[in-house]
């Protein structure tokens, strides 16, 4: 789980911004929201962020996926870009580093990763952990005339000289070590731990525009739970949806897939029977039985996916996500969710989620200000946050806990509409 997140010079943040998910002293929701951390670190379950258009709500989400991105991505030459993209309405951020801290937890353990990063290459990098409330160093990495210099805490990880020769050319100035790592047959326990909870445990970012009904079109192919979900969900939701069939078809590109597998010396027979025989041209397709009553009594009517609206499409699409974070006890993050779908749907999918997940966590942002009167009867204070951009069109990030006299508040949507928290367009 996330602990917090710091980052400087990125995208829209010049400045120093922190998000965090642990939570303050407030135990309303305790038992469904509150997940307790083996030092007593209490860390939330959801985050809301709210704020203007262009205010960069999308930006913090981005933010984490080009560094989870980063951590994951394995580039083949020094010419590809690391991902990170500079604040840029300053003549002197773009040629500064992006810097990043992010503390988390991992099977009981807290860790802390550091980095420092151009467009084209990695200042510093850093691996630490806990024990006490020291920091624990497991890999260091400076960039000295060009080159990754890299260091180990002999106590934590013993590295050879032909280990570490291998990891240091592995170690491309545009490529974080978590990615050199996996070039080289060594064992380092907390780097394989903190390197495979990356990759399987951060989702990609859900956005207004993302092909959702392609995501739990083939999920619901490989996971029959997940369609026993998704009926419960939208009978719960009351959508007249009773039934999912689900199809497997040759995608339409295959055709012409086979046409060109016979273009004469483009394939090796021993290529073509590998692209044929792996089922990468099959595709889902699924039929949505509705039940619906009349006067000839109850019928029952098959629609496709492409025949749904698309609040129904937008809506099976998140759920199905949103299960996917719960089950894996996973990092969701959802821009817009409030996105063709209505605000009770809205509230429902957020109880849902406080009610199913474990140690999951789930961000959103929204412009949908009745949510925040959700608070102490749906969401905690502390799950709210707002982004705003000064005058020099940077962002800063605040938390809603950071105001006093909130006990007095009634309506927090009112407060919100009335610019006592700010984060709200001037027009």
């Amino acid at each position: 789980m996330i602990e917090e997140i710091t980052f400087k010079n990125v995208l829209s943040f010049k400045e120093e911004n922190t998000f965090s998910f642990e939570a303050t002293a407030d135990t309303t929701f305790e038992a469904q929201q509150v997940v307790t951390m083996p030092n007593g670190t209490r860390l939330l379950k959801l985050g809301i962020l709210y704020g203007p258009n262009a205010g960069g709500k999308s930006n913090l989400l981005r933010a984490i996926s080009i560094l989870r991105d980063f951590m994951v991505s394995d580039p083949q030459n020094m010419d590809e870009p690391t991902g990170f993209e500079q604040f840029m309405l300053d003549k002197e951020t773009p040629s500064q580093p992006s810097e990043f801290n992010i503390k988390f937890w991992v099977e009981g353990i807290r860790y802390w990763y550091q980095l420092k990063a151009t467009r084209q290459q990695v200042l510093q990098e850093k691996l630490s952990y806990y024990k006490t409330t020291q920091p624990i160093k497991v890999f260091e990495r400076v960039l000295e005339d060009g080159q990754s210099v890299l260091s180990f805490n002999p106590a934590v990880q013993k590295i050879d000289q032909e280990e570490q020769k291998a990891l240091t050319l592995n170690c491309l100035p545009n490529k974080s070590f978590f990615a050199a790592r996996g070039r080289v047959n060594i064992k380092m326990e907390h780097v394989d731990v903190v390197r495979a909870w990356v990759r399987d445990k951060f989702m990609s970012m859900v956005g207004p525009h993302t092909n959702v009904s392609r995501y739990y079109r083939n999920k619901i192919g490989e996971d029959a739970a997940l369609k026993t979900h998704l009926l419960k969900f939208m009978h719960q939701a009351d959508f007249n949806i009773t039934g999912i069939n689900d199809k497997i078809k040759d995608a339409q590109y295959l055709t012409h897939l086979s046409e060109i597998l016979q273009t004469e010396g483009l394939f090796t027979e021993e290529e073509k029977e590998r692209l044929t025989s792996q089922n990468l041209y099959k595709e889902h397709v699924l039929d949505f039985e509705h039940t619906v009553e009349n006067n000839r009594g109850q019928e029952i009517y098959e629609l496709s996916t492409r025949q749904e609206s698309e609040g129904t499409t937008r809506v099976m699409g998140v759920e199905a996500a949103i299960y996917e974070a719960v089950k894996n006890d996973s990092i969701l993050m959802i821009d817009e969710i409030e996105s063709s779908l209505h605000p009770k749907l809205i509230e429902f999918i957020i109880q849902e989620y406080i009610t199913n997940s474990n140690e999951s966590q789930m961000l959103l942002t929204t412009h949908y200000p009745g949510l925040l009167n959700t608070i102490d009867d749906l969401v905690r204070k502390d799950n709210i946050w707002f982004v705003e951009k000064d005058k020099s069109g940077a962002s800063n990030l605040y938390s809603l806990v950071e105001f006093k006299g909130l006990n007095k508040i009634s309506r927090f949507d009112n407060a919100y509409s009335n610019g006592q928290f700010g984060a709200l367009p001037n027009i």
